[in-house]
């Protein structure tokens, strides 16, 4: 006899877990740790920022392409 154990489906819209994707790099990443939010290009540090809206606005212009 063999021993399964219930799986269950994933419905269309479901998003993976992040254990499930692989570490990703590439990219502009922003993230708040202790009320600083942190901007990354590529996995390198790229500034900290007190607010959301300054971090964003950076990371926006990390993404444009260079004049």
């Amino acid at each position: 006899m063999i021993d399964k154990h219930p799986v269950t489906p994933r419905r269309g819209g479901e998003k993976t877990l992040p254990m499930d994707r692989p570490a990703r790099q590439a990219g502009v990443q922003v993230r708040e740790r202790s009320g600083i939010w942190e901007v990354k290009l590529n996995g390198k540090f790229r500034g900290d920022y007190h607010r959301k809206e300054h971090a964003l606005a950076a990371a926006a212009l990390h993404k444009s392409p260079p004049r």
